[in-house]
């Protein structure tokens, strides 16, 4: 499949320790020029909201196919990415919604596909970022106009997509940010920071939707990925599984044939949810009222549920 690689994690953080150490000799090298003129402070950039690596850029999210053994083999770009939702579609297929930012992006992400309802509201918090998709279903293109994203589409920018988007069809991240506007990355309401006490050993689990699963591993470091039990990618710092109600969708797909359900998954409101990270599991709830904000967990005692810094894995189940 696709890289399978946290180099770009332990870049970052070597690149960051090195800019504070810049920082740090220019803030002794002025305090020793005489004393009449005191040291500026220095600008620390904000740490990553995303995945608390490095700083981040401005922000690009992607609709990723995953139906078939054969669609699964060539996926690139989804160990990059800060964030990877797994959602549900029609025929309780899923699909991919990955969110990067601009410093660390992979040279290729893919094969896309076509946008859904429910990354509209999934992705408001984030603000007016860049959405990359194939296409949409008439009924989802208007409310999609009217959302708060910078939709790039074979129609906006037919060159940003390989095989002159010809299913499949990747498209390279840097010349999207380079072309379109985008927000730089908001925390889609993650706080990072050490493992708080409790929680249980869980070294491996798989969830399942109607026709299709997902499963991690943890490897004593992160966890491996498997997708519909084929191997996925690996380096994912924490696994999030949100407990939501999955309902039926305002628009119906008939291109295979016969009529699919584009179902619904609602990210607002709150539920239950079990955070995975450092071969532990925390049960927790998550709650997100405002559809702009972003989403809390919280541990029962009321506390934020810290996550690991490194990629986030969000699993959308019922």
């Amino acid at each position: 499949m696709n890289a399978r690689s946290t180099g770009r994690h332990r870049r970052a953080r070597a690149g960051l320790a090195v800019a504070g150490a810049a920082v740090g000799l220019a803030a002794v090298q002025a305090c020793g020029g005489g004393g009449s003129h005191p040291a500026a402070s220095p600008s620390v950039p904000a740490a990553n909201p995303l995945d608390n690596v490095g700083t981040a850029g401005n922000t690009l999210a992607v609709k990723i196919d995953n139906v078939g053994a054969h669609v699964q083999a060539i996926h690139q770009g989804l160990a990059q990415a800060d964030v990877v939702y797994w959602i549900e579609v029609e025929g309780g297929q899923s699909r991919f919604l990955a969110v990067y930012d601009a410093n660390h992006l992979p040279a290729l992400i893919g094969p896309v596909r076509s946008a859904r309802q429910t990354d509209i509201p999934l992705l408001q918090p984030y603000g007016r970022l860049d959405l990359a998709y194939s296409g949409a279903i008439s009924g989802l293109v208007p409310l999609l106009d009217r959302a708060d994203l910078q939709s790039v589409t074979p129609f906006t920018d037919p060159a940003a997509f390989t095989d002159r988007a010809v299913d499949p069809t990747f498209v390279d991240p840097h010349r999207i940010l380079g072309r379109f506007p985008s927000v730089p990355a908001r925390s889609p309401g993650f706080v990072f920071g050490a493992a708080p006490g409790g929680g249980g050993p869980l070294g491996s689990m798989t969830w399942h939707l109607p026709a299709a699963s997902i499963g991690v591993r943890f490897d004593g470091g992160a966890y491996d990925v498997t997708v519909d039990g084929r191997p996925g990618w690996t380096g994912t710092a924490t696994v999030v599984v949100q407990h939501v109600d999955i309902v039926p969708g305002l628009f119906t797909d008939f291109n295979a044939g016969h009529p699919d359900n584009e179902v619904f998954t609602r990210s607002t409101g709150s539920g239950q949810a079990e955070v995975l990270r450092d071969g532990r599991v925390w049960s927790a709830r998550w709650t997100r009222p405002d559809p702009s904000a972003g989403t809390a967990f919280t541990l029962p005692g009321g506390g934020a549920m810290a996550f690991a810094t490194g990629p986030v894995l969000v699993l959308m189940v019922p």
